[in-house]
């Protein structure tokens, strides 16, 4: 990739944003490219936490899985965001895996690049705590749903969520530009298939949605924002 596109991936990045010229070449310079193929595996709970990751193509699924063969997903990350800071800050192996969803093209940040501009720059050093105060937010956000709310509620929720980052707009709706299996949405929300299902197949009888190869088109936004409302 050339690198005035990284540049100005970077410059629209919420966590370089506002960066001075100087600061971003730094980063350039450093920072290396990797291709993934759909469903390949680019780093395992256990490993060093020695980079960072910003998807420049693609889409990328961070999950983990219980002793008992679980697997939940954590997050999903597409063109555009950074993850795997975490790890990077505080030098613990990573706690989750990581795989590409679809064919991705990914910026990579070595920790040894990364840090002395942490240290260095003050405003590089508030945008990390911005970002990291938003993973705490969504992850509280992700564990009083799983306790307090029905899964009809929940599937909902997270169906509006995945329209507002990957919602394209399609004849008769807008689709989620996202391939998802119904066992990876289960995953999402730590419940069955066949929960999810059921729920998926009453709202296509109402017209709510639409399913195909993997694909979710939500025909009635405004029907899945009432069900939030419901006491």
């Amino acid at each position: 990739m050339k690198s005035d596109v990284r540049r100005e991936f970077l410059q629209n990045s919420p966590l370089f944003a506002g960066l001075t010229p100087t600061i971003l070449d730094r980063i350039l310079a450093v920072a290396v490219t990797r291709r993934l193929v759909r469903g390949e595996t680019l780093f395992q709970k256990g490993d060093p936490g020695d980079r960072l990751f910003g998807v420049l193509s693609g889409r990328v699924k961070v999950h983990t899985t219980s002793p008992d063969g679980k697997d939940v997903t954590l997050n999903l990350f597409k063109e555009g965001q950074f993850f795997g800071e975490i790890a990077l800050l505080d030098e613990l192996p990573r706690t989750a895996d990581a795989e590409a969803l679809a064919p991705s093209e990914l910026l990579v940040i070595y920790r040894r690049d990364f840090m002395p501009l942490v240290e260095s720059e003050g405003k590089l050093a508030m945008q990390i705590i911005h970002l990291l105060c938003q993973r705490v937010r969504s992850t509280s956000e992700m564990l009083e749903d799983a306790a307090f709310l029905p899964l009809e509620q929940r599937l909902a929720k997270h169906l509006l969520r995945l329209v507002g980052t990957y919602g394209q707009p399609v004849a008769g709706g807008i689709e989620i530009g996202l391939r998802l299996s119904q066992q990876e949405l289960a995953h999402m929300m730590a419940t069955t298939r066949e929960s999810v299902n059921k729920q998926l197949q009453a709202w296509v009888q109402a017209g709510w949605i639409d399913l195909q190869r993997s694909r979710v088109t939500v025909t009635n936004v405004a029907a899945l924002e009432a069900i939030l409302e419901i006491a």
